[in-house]
C-alpha cells in the first residue's frame, strides 16, 4: 500500500494529527510517563547516563538514515517510513530531555549549562565519564567496600593491595590523558597492551571541539573565541616555519599521493591539522576549567595549580569564564 492510497493517507494524517493535537490515545499515561522519566533521570547513576547517551547517538543515526530515506522517496514516501522517521525523532527528543534532567540534578549541572556550545547530551556524557572524589590508587574503588569487592572479583585480575585513597582527578592533565589528548605527555599505545586512554571519552572531546568550532563566530561562545584566536596563532606559526618539526613527525604516516603529504614534505602542517590543533587547545582549556571548578566544589579548596605555572614559571593563567 503506497502513500498515495486514500486509505493510507487518511490513516497517516489521523495518526499524525493525534500525535500533534489533544486527541492522543492514552495521552494522560504518556504525560505521566514523561514526568516520571524526568524525575527518575535526576537520580540516574553514571553508568546509566553513559548507556542512555550511547542510545541517544544510536537513535540519532537511525533518525538521520530514516529521514534520508524519506527525502530520497520524494514527495510521496511510504506511510511506514514516514512514521518511523517521526518516531525516531520523538525518542531522540525524549532521551535528550532525560539527559537534561540528569545534568540539572548534578553538582556541576548549572556550570555545564552555562557553557555555550555544550548541550544537555554533551554535558551529561562528560559528567558521567568523570569521577571527582577519592578512590583507590590501584583498583579505583571509590570506597573501601567497593575496593574489597573489586579485589574479590577474579575477572579483574588485580594484584593484592590495601585500600590506598587518593584524589581521582588531581589535575587537568589526568583528564587530558584519559581522553588521549595530552600531546607529548600522552602515554603511547603499544601494540598488544591496553589502550592508555578511553576511546569513548576521546570521541566525546572531539564532539566538544566540533561544537566550539561551529559556534566560534557567536560572541557568547567563550571557547569558540579561544578556538578562533588559537587558530590564528597556529596559522602564523605554521607560515613562519615554526611547526616544521611537527610536519617532519607526521610525514612518514602519509603516502606521497595524499594532499597532506604535499604540505608535510614542505615543512608545513595542512589546514585540517592546524584546525585540529586549535580545537584541541580549546577543549584542553575547557577541561582545565571544568576540573578546577569541580575540584573546588568537592574538596572545598582550590585545585592544584597547573604544572606549567607551579613548576615551569609560566605566568599566563586564564580563569574559568563562569
Amino acid at each position: 500500500m503506497s502513500y498515495d492510497d486514500d486509505g493510507a493517507r487518511a490513516a497517516y494524517e489521523a495518526w499524525r494529527g493525534a500525535g500533534m493535537g489533544t486527541s492522543v490515545p492514552h495521552a494522560d499515561e504518556i504525560a505521566r510517563l514523561n514526568r516520571d522519566l524526568v524525575v527518575a533521570a535526576r537520580t540516574m547513576g553514571d553508568d546509566e547516563a553513559r548507556y542512555l547517551v550511547q542510545s541517544f547517538y544510536i537513535m540519532q543515526e537511525d533518525r538521520k538514515r530514516t529521514e534520508s530515506q524519506v527525502r530520497s522517496l520524494g514527495d510521496e514516501p511510504h506511510i511506514v517510513i514516514q512514521w518511523l522517521a517521526e518516531k525516531n525523532r520523538l525518542l531522540e527528543q525524549q532521551i535528550a530531555r532525560a539527559l537534561d534532567a540528569y545534568t540539572a540534578g548534578h553538582m556541576m549541572g548549572g556550570y555545564m549549562r552555562g557553557i555555550y556550545g555544550i548541550g544537555p547530551v554533551l554535558a551529561a556524557v562528560l559528567l558521567a565519564h568523570i569521577y571527582m572524589g577519592r578512590w583507590c590508587f590501584i583498583c579505583h574503588g571509590r570506597t573501601q567496600h567497593q575496593h574489597e569487592q573489586r579485589m574479590a572479583d577474579k575477572k579483574l585480575k588485580l594484584i593484592k593491595h590495601t585500600w590506598q585513597p587518593v584524589h581521582s582527578v588531581p589535575t587537568a592533565g589526568h583528564l587530558w590523558s584519559y581522553g588521549g589528548i595530552a600531546g607529548d605527555n600522552q602515554r603511547p599505545w603499544v601494540k598488544g597492551q591496553r589502550r592508555p586512554f578511553n576511546a569513548e571519552f576521546k570521541t566525546l572531546l572531539w564532539k566538544c571541539g566540533q561544537s566550539f568550532m561551529k559556534f566560534s563566530n557567536i560572541e557568547a561562545c567563550y571557547y569558540g573565541d579561544v578556538y578562533r584566536r588559537r587558530k590564528a596563532y597556529e596559522v602564523a606559526n605554521n607560515e613562519a616555519g615554526r611547526l616544521a618539526h611537527r610536519a617532519a613527525e607526521s610525514l612518514p604516516h602519509f603516502k606521497p599521493t595524499t594532499e597532506s603529504y604535499t604540505y608535510y614534505v614542505r615543512g608545513l602542517l595542512p589546514p585540517a591539522h592546524i584546525d585540529a590543533r586549535a580545537r584541541r587547545y580549546a577543549v584542553k582549556l575547557f577541561l582545565s576549567h571544568l576540573q578546577a571548578v569541580w575540584y573546588q566544589r568537592v574538596f572545598h579548596e582550590p585545585a592544584p595549580k597547573p604544572y606549567a605555572i607551579a613548576y615551569l614559571g609560566h605566568a599566563h593563567y586564564l580563569p574559568p569564564p563562569l
